[in-house]
């Protein structure tokens, strides 16, 4: 079995939460990818050298850096994606995502925490709080709400939406390797709206290639934590 462990990385953060991140997964150096996003032409790199690496353009945010990932490894049979915030609470990670990908053959994404808020029809989302303006968003270059930009900008993506905004915050992902083929990769987005629009945009994508996507256990973040998280996975500390 082929499996990559993606960490995400911007060389403009502070490199604290990486190497520590790294020092957890040490067990699994061997599977470990490290792609950092960088605004400079000249690359200067920021991990072990026993850590794989690869820079990528600092478009999409870490969508784009775990869509870079695939793009270069796309024949895994299983991907762990991970924000260079998160850290290591308890091992058997991977043993447990593959042994639920084996038993649940529908199932094609799992992540450490879903957005419950987001798990009503759409009509009702922009009629909700969630519809507020917010700093770039936009849909055809006019300033709209949170709901009608991350819409706009997945029937730009060419993405069914289906019925509810449900999805798995993009902290932690796991995927079948044959999903995210499927799926061809992750959609990039050009601004903060878009790239949130490109969260729920996976999830909404999966479940419309007849695929579920789940919380990896009922109890949130509980192999993978986030520093800027709630261990609940109710809100963020700030």
């Amino acid at each position: 079995m082929r499996a990559i462990i993606v960490v995400s990385f911007y060389d403009k953060r502070d490199d604290d939460e990486l190497n520590e991140l790294l020092r957890l997964l040490q067990p699994y150096n061997e599977q470990i990818l490290v792609v950092v996003n960088t605004d400079d032409l000249i690359f200067q790199p920021c991990v072990p050298s026993n850590i794989r690496s690869l820079p990528n353009a600092n478009i999409g945010m870490n969508i784009g850096a775990w869509d870079r990932a695939f793009k270069e490894y796309p024949d895994q049979d299983v991907y762990i994606f991970l924000q260079d915030e998160c850290f290591l609470k308890r091992d058997g990670f991977l043993n447990f995502i593959v042994n639920r990908f084996h038993s649940e053959p529908l199932l094609g994404m799992v992540g450490e925490s879903l957005n419950y808020k987001w798990a009503m029809p759409w009509d009702q989302l922009r009629q909700s709080p969630l519809n507020s303006n917010a700093p770039e968003h936009l849909a055809n270059g006019n300033v709209v709400g949170r709901v009608d930009c991350y819409l706009q900008a997945m029937k730009n993506w060419g993405i069914d939406p289906g019925q509810t905004g449900i999805h798995l915050r993009s902290l932690i992902w796991a995927f079948r390797g044959k999903v995210l083929r499927e799926l061809g990769g992750f959609p990039l987005g050009g601004n903060k709206g878009e790239c949130i629009a490109a969260e729920i945009a996976v999830s909404r994508q999966v479940a419309s290639l007849g695929y579920e996507f789940d919380q990896l256990v009922e109890t949130p973040f509980f192999f993978f934590g986030h520093s800027e998280w709630r261990a609940d996975g109710s809100s963020k500390h700030r």
